[in-house]
């Protein structure tokens, strides 16, 4: 069992249970993050994507690869990646929603997040760049 008595609580029960949640899923091993320069859907898809959610990866199928647009004109900082990787997770927590209601959680969650609890979200954000 993954104990959650170390990260930090805004006070609102709905945000820190999502909060509790993503970091349930962060500390797996069956979740990678990864960053690259560019992130596309598909080998024949050309339009670059800020992040991809890839649930069906590795030998076995049942890893989770979250992958982060490294590129500057995708993510200008580190709070940029933030909400990517807020967005890639409430893809993986609420998997049979539209992207609309996605994006909609994304902009909330930025909202009630602490500052706490995004630095600590952000330390799961590899600094490095993988090359394939």
């Amino acid at each position: 069992m993954i104990s959650l008595r170390a990260v930090p609580l805004s006070g609102d029960k709905l945000t820190d249970w999502i909060f509790k949640q993503f970091i349930i899923f962060l500390r797996r091993e069956t979740l990678r993050i990864k960053r690259k320069k560019r992130v596309v859907f598909s080998k024949t898809d050309r339009k670059a994507l800020r992040g991809l959610m890839d649930p069906e990866v590795g030998p076995s199928q049942h890893h989770i690869e979250i992958t982060l647009s490294s590129a500057k004109n995708m993510h200008c900082n580190r709070n940029e990646e933030l909400e990517t990787l807020i967005h890639e997770l409430c893809h993986i927590i609420f998997w049979k929603t539209s992207e609309r209601f996605i994006f909609q959680m994304e902009c909330i969650l930025i909202k009630k997040f602490t500052s706490e609890q995004k630095i600590f979200l952000k330390s799961f954000i590899p600094r490095h760049e993988v090359k394939k």
